[in-house]
C-alpha cells in the first residue's frame, strides 16, 4: 500500500506540473490565434460600417448636384441676417429634394438642412417628424458645416450622429451654401451596416471613449444604450477602434465590435478538456509505471538487505537465511527508469506534434482568408517592403507571390506621381499606429507588370506583432465604380443636352422635369415646370400608365406641328414624353397631294381628249332632237295644224334634251375643272350607271353592250365622285382597247358590284380580251409603264393613288388569251343607313 500511494502521489505531481505547463502553453496559442480572430472580425466590421457611411455621402452629393437644386437656387437670394427657418414635414417635402430617391438598406436620414455660406440653416425637411437637436438650432453657424464636402461624427443631445455636408451651387455655378443630411447612428443604422453578415451573434456599437459607455449598438436587447463597458467584458470579447475618418469634429467616438465570449471560452475550454484528458491517460501511465516501479525497487531493495544481513551474519558468524535470486536488480532498476523516460518523451513527442497540427489548422484558415478575398492585400513592413502578397493581388497586378516579396511596394505597384503620397500615408500611419490612430483610406493609381495605370482605393491599417510592427494594405479596384459613376452622370445631362423636347410627368399631370426645347409645348398646355397639364392631358397620363404601352399624339402649336410619344414607366409612376417637330414633314405631304391632284386633273383631261368625238356625238343627240322638236312646233304654227297636247307634248322634249344636254355639260364640266378632292356620300351603283353612259358612244362603236350586275341595294360609299369615275373610265376604256382583237359577237365586259364578307364593297370590271402577259403584270402600277404606243403609262398608277387615299385597294387579275378582271375595294361608309334613309 505504501508503494501504491507512493506511487500515486509521484504521479499526480508529475501531472499537475505538465498540466499547469502545457496548459499555459496551449492558452497562450489559443489567445493568440483568438485575437488575430477578434481584429480581423473588427476590421471588417469597421470597414463595412464605413462602406455604408460611404453611400449616404454619395446620397448627398446627389441631392447637392441634382436638377432640382440648381433649379430651385437660381432665383434664391439669401441676405446675411438670419430668418426663420423654413420647415417642411414628411407630407409636404421640399421642391429641391428628388422624390424618387432609394435610401440605403431601408434607413432615412431623419434631416435634411440647406444651410447658406455662413452656416445658418435656412430651411429644414425632416422626414419622420421629428424635430431637430436643439444644439444645432442654438449654434448652427459654429456647428454645421459648409463651403466644402465633409462627412463626421458627432454627438448631439448624448446620442451619436452622421452628419454628412455637400456644397452646392446654383446653375452659374455660384456656391450657396451646403445640403446637410443627419442620421442617427441608432440601433437599424449600425444593423443596417452589418446587413450582408452571415453570424448574427456579433455586436457593433458606438462607444463613447470618455465615459466607456455605449451609446447605441446593433443588437439593443443584449447591448443596450446606456450600458457601461465594464458590465459587458463579462459576456463578450470588446474591440474599440477609431473611426476612419474623424474630419474635426470635437467629440471622441469608438466604433466597438463585441463578439459573445460564451462561444470562444467553450471552444478554447473543449480543447482545453481534451488535452487534459490526454494528459490524464499520460498520467495514469506514468502512475502505474511509478508504483510498478516502486515495486520493483522495493523488492530489490527488500532482497539487498537480505544479502547484506546474510553477509553480516556470516561475517558475524550468525545463522543465515535463504535469499531470493533473480538476476541483477540494478539492471531491471536501470530498464524500468529507460523505459519511463522514453515513455515520457514519446508523450512529450504527441503533444508537441498536437499543438503543431494546431497551429498549422489556424494558420491554414488565416491563409483561406486572404485568398478568398476579393481585394487585393499586401503586407509590408515598416520600410514599405512587401511581406506577404495574396492570390487577388499577384491575378490583378501580374506579379508572382516570391517576386513581389521584398520589393517596395510604391515602386512596385503605385503609378510614380503617386509614390510620394504612399510614403507620407505610411508615415502618418507609422506614427499614428502609437496613438490608435484611424485607419488611413485614399484613391490612388496602381500599375501592372505591363505598366497599365487603374484607379484603386487603398486602405492602410497596422498591425502590432510580438516583434514588429507590420502594415496589412487594401487595394479595391475602383475603374468600373468610376466608369458607372460617370455614365450616370452622362445619362443625368442626357435629357437637358437632347435637341428635342423631352418632358417627365407623373401620375397626378404635374410636369416634373422639362429640358429648354420643350418651351413651345409647355406655351401650348400654358403651364410650366412644377405645374399640372390640362384635364385632357393628364386623362391621356393616366391611361398611358394604366395600359403599360407607348401612345402617340400629334398637335398643333404657335411654332409647328410636333408628334408626342407617351412612354410609360410604371414601376415608378410617371410618363416620359419625347417629341418630334414634324412641320416639314406635314408640308410635304400637303405639297405632294397637291402635286398628286394636280397630276389626276392632268390625267382627266387627257381622258377627256381621247373621250372628246364620244361626247360630242353624245351632246349632239339631244341637241339635235331639240333642233327637230322645235322645228315641228314651228311648223305646226305656221300651218294651224295640231292640238294644244301635241305642242305640249313637243315643248316638253324640248325641255328634256336641253336637261339631258346640260346634265352632259355639267358631267363634263365636272371631269376638266381644277378642284380640290370632294368626299360625299354617293351610290356605287349609280356613280358606275353613269360612268357607263359616258362611254355609251364607244361602245356602240365597238358593238358591244355591258353586261352591268350591280347589287340589288345600294352600296353608300363616302368617296370623291369625279375621281371614282375617272378610275372607273380609265378601267372600262382599258377593256374596251383589249377587246379590240376580239370578234365583235364574241365581245363580253361585265361591271359588277356587291358586298364582301369583310364588310368593304367591291366593283370588279371582267372582259375577255387577250390578257396580260405575267412579265407585264409584274410592272402593271408601275408610273410611266404602258404597252400602248401613245400611252403615256399614269392611268393605272394614278387610279392605285386615288384608291388608296380613299383606303381601298385595286387588284388586277389576268389569265393569258382569256380575258383580265380588275377589282376595286372601297370601305362601306357607316352612315349608309341614315343616308339611305334620307
Amino acid at each position: 500500500m505504501l508503494a501504491l500511494a507512493f506511487g500515486v502521489l509521484t504521479g499526480l505531481v508529475l501531472w499537475l506540473v505538465i498540466d499547469r505547463i502545457q496548459t499555459r502553453a496551449l492558452s497562450q496559442i489559443f489567445d493568440q490565434a483568438l485575437e488575430s480572430q477578434l481584429d480581423q472580425q473588427a476590421r471588417e466590421s469597421l470597414i463595412r460600417f464605413d462602406e455604408y457611411r460611404r453611400s449616404f455621402g454619395y446620397l448627398v452629393r446627389l441631392v447637392a448636384t441634382h436638377r432640382r437644386m440648381t433649379d430651385y437656387l437660381d432665383p434664391l437670394i439669401w441676405g446675411r441676417r438670419p430668418r426663420k427657418v423654413v420647415h417642411y414635414g414628411a407630407d409636404n417635402p421640399p421642391s429641391w429634394l428628388p422624390g424618387d430617391l432609394n435610401w440605403q438598406g431601408g434607413i432615412n436620414p431623419r434631416h435634411f438642412l440647406l444651410v447658406d455660406n455662413a452656416g445658418q440653416i435656412r430651411e429644414l425637411h425632416s422626414s419622420a417628424g421629428q424635430p431637430l437637436p436643439v444644439a444645432l438650432l442654438a449654434d448652427s453657424g459654429n456647428s454645421l458645416p459648409t463651403g466644402r464636402r465633409r462627412a463626421l461624427v458627432t454627438l448631439l443631445e448624448g446620442q451619436p450622429w452622421l452628419m454628412v455636408a455637400e456644397p452646392t451651387e446654383d446653375s452659374a455655378g455660384t456656391p450657396m451654401g451646403s445640403v446637410v443630411a443627419l442620421i442617427p447612428l441608432d440601433s437599424p443604422f449600425l444593423s443596417a451596416s452589418q446587413q450582408f453578415v452571415k453570424s448574427s451573434n456579433n455586436v457593433v456599437a458606438i462607444l463613447d471613449q470618455g465615459a466607456q459607455r455605449i451609446l447605441s449598438s446593433s443588437g439593443p436587447a443584449s447591448v443596450p444604450a446606456g450600458e457601461l463597458l465594464l458590465n459587458l467584458r463579462d459576456r463578450y470579447l470588446v474591440t474599440a477602434q477609431s473611426f476612419f475618418e474623424y474630419d474635426d469634429a470635437d467629440v471622441s467616438l469608438l466604433f466597438a465590435t463585441l463578439l459573445p465570449r460564451a462561444s470562444f471560452e467553450s471552444t478554447g475550454q473543449q480543447i482545453l478538456d481534451l488535452e487534459r484528458r490526454q494528459r490524464l491517460i499520460g498520467a495514469g501511465v506514468i502512475i502505474a509505471a511509478f508504483v510498478l516501479l516502486f515495486l520493483l525497487l522495493s523488492s530489490r531493495i527488500n532482497r539487498l538487505l537480505r544479502r547484506v544481513s546474510s553477509l553480516s551474519r556470516r561475517a558475524l558468524d550468525l545463522p543465515d537465511t535463504d535469499v531470493e535470486r533473480h538476476g541483477n536488480q540494478l539492471l531491471i532498476l536501470e530498464d524500468w527508469i529507460r523505459d519511463f523516460v522514453q515513455l515520457v518523451m514519446r508523450a512529450r513527442e504527441e503533444m508537441r506534434r498536437q499543438h503543431e497540427s494546431e497551429l498549422r489548422q489556424t494558420e491554414k484558415l488565416r491563409v483561406a482568408i486572404m485568398d478568398a478575398s476579393l481585394d487585393s492585400v499586401v503586407t509590408v513592413n515598416e520600410l514599405g517592403q512587401i511581406i506577404d502578397f495574396n492570390p487577388t493581388a499577384q491575378e490583378t497586378f501580374d506579379y508572382g507571390h516570391d517576386e513581389a516579396v521584398g520589393c517596395s511596394f510604391s515602386e512596385l505597384l503605385l503609378a510614380s506621381k503617386w509614390q510620394a503620397t504612399f510614403e507620407r500615408l505610411l508615415h502618418l500611419s507609422l506614427s499614428g499606429a502609437e496613438h490608435g490612430g484611424p485607419l488611413q483610406r485614399v484613391e490612388m493609381q496602381a500599375v501592372t507588370r505591363d505598366r497599365q495605370i487603374f484607379p484603386v482605393e487603398l486602405s492602410i491599417k497596422p498591425v502590432f506583432l510580438e516583434d514588429q510592427l507590420v502594415f496589412t494594405l487594401y487595394l479595391r479596384d475602383i475603374e468600373e465604380r468610376k466608369v458607372r459613376e460617370a455614365e450616370i452622370r452622362s445619362l443625368a445631362a442626357f435629357p437637358s443636352e437632347s435637341p428635342i423636347p423631352v418632358l417627365r410627368i407623373n401620375r397626378r399631370g404635374v410636369i416634373t422635369y422639362a429640358n429648354h426645347p420643350s418651351a413651345p409645348l409647355l406655351d401650348y398646355w400654358r403651364c410650366r415646370p412644377l405645374q399640372t397639364l390640362p384635364v385632357y392631358w393628364r386623362d391621356r397620363v393616366e391611361t398611358v400608365l394604366g395600359s403599360d404601352s407607348t401612345e402617340e399624339f400629334e398637335i398643333t402649336t404657335d411654332e409647328g406641328v410636333f408628334s408626342l410619344l407617351l412612354a410609360p414607366v410604371a414601376e415608378l409612376d410617371y410618363v416620359n414624353v419625347y417629341a418630334r417637330d414634324i412641320t416639314s414633314e406635314r408640308l410635304a405631304e400637303e405639297e405632294l397631294k397637291r402635286r398628286q391632284n394636280e397630276l389626276v386633273h392632268v390625267t382627266r383631261l387627257s381622258n377627256m381628249g381621247e373621250m372628246a368625238t364620244g361626247i360630242a356625238h353624245e351632246l349632239n343627240q339631244p341637241l339635235s332632237a331639240i333642233v327637230n322638236f322645235a322645228n315641228g312646233c314651228a311648223r305646226r304654227l305656221r300651218l294651224d295644224i295640231g292640238g294644244k297636247d301635241e305642242m305640249l307634248h313637243a315643248l316638253g322634249q324640248i325641255s328634256a334634251q336641253a336637261g339631258r344636254a346640260g346634265e352632259i355639260i355639267k358631267r363634263l364640266r365636272g371631269m376638266v375643272s381644277r378642284r380640290q378632292p370632294l368626299r360625299e356620300l354617293v351610290d356605287l351603283n349609280l356613280l358606275a350607271r353613269e360612268t357607263c353612259s359616258m362611254l355609251s358612244h364607244e361602245l356602240k362603236r365597238q358593238q358591244l353592250v355591258i353586261d352591268q350586275r350591280f347589287a340589288k341595294r345600294d352600296l353608300w360609299v363616302r368617296v370623291d365622285s369625279v375621281q371614282i369615275e375617272q378610275v372607273l373610265i380609265n378601267l372600262l376604256r382599258n377593256a374596251l382597247d383589249a377587246l379590240t382583237d376580239v370578234a365583235p359577237a364574241e365581245r363580253r365586259l361585265v361591271i359588277e358590284t356587291d358586298t364582301q364578307a369583310d364588310g368593304m364593297v367591291y366593283l370588279r370590271v371582267q372582259d375577255n380580251g387577250s390578257g396580260i402577259s405575267p412579265t407585264t403584270m409584274e410592272h402593271l402600277f408601275d408610273p410611266f409603264f404602258s404597252t400602248k404606243e401613245s400611252g403615256m403609262g399614269m392611268g393605272l398608277a394614278i387610279s392605285q393613288t386615288i384608291i388608296s387615299n380613299h383606303h381601298g385597294k385595286i387588284r388586277a387579275d389576268s389569265w393569258p388569251g382569256r380575258g383580265t378582271t380588275f377589282t376595286i375595294e372601297l370601305p362601306l361608309s357607316a352612315d349608309a343607313a341614315v343616308s339611305a334613309a334620307s
